[in-house]
């Protein structure tokens, strides 16, 4: 589990190394439509992500675009009007599946994965750059020791 005040941020990491796999693959109509399948996932898991860590920091953001606007002003991302380009590419896929909308959306595959890195690497920065008084390993569950993992869950106070 990998977790930055809190919220854990394993289901994204996990979702970004399947997205860059079915990136680099777009050869068939099949390989694309995979494609953009996980750029959807990454992208909702993107943003609910940036509106929980708003939370953690007393923000409210009841949609993406708020969302957006709040991380860019936190420092998560670096350009919402980025992240606004790639909600209007997800809802083109939402509704309907045409060709046409479908090269739009692998249009930005590239730009929302340097976009997806730059957020992953500032949410982990800012986290180990916070002033919170204590410290805190993230660490990756699946890659713990048994014997790690039987000494965390022994004391084990789960939070959801």
């Amino acid at each position: 589990m990998i977790l930055i005040d809190t919220i854990n941020i394993e289901p994204l990491v996990k979702a970004i190394k399947k997205f860059e796999l079915f990136r680099q693959n777009l050869k068939t109509e099949q390989e694309q439509a995979g494609a953009i399948q996980a750029f959807e996932y990454c992208f909702e898991l993107s943003w609910k992500i940036m509106q929980r860590l708003l939370g953690v920091r007393g923000k409210v953001a009841n949609s993406p675009k708020e969302a957006f606007r709040m991380a860019a002003l936190e420092g998560f991302i670096k350009d919402p009007e980025l992240w606004f380009d790639f909600l209007k590419k997800r809802n083109l896929t939402e509704y309907t599946y045409e060709e046409k909308e479908a090269q739009e959306v692998i249009s930005v595959l590239s730009d929302f994965s340097q976009e997806l890195q730059t957020f992953l690497k500032n949410i982990i920065k800012d986290f180990e750059e916070s002033n919170l008084p204590y410290k805190v390993d993230i660490v990756d569950w699946n890659k713990c020791s048994d014997d790690f993992r039987a000494l965390i869950k022994k004391d084990l106070v789960q939070i959801q």
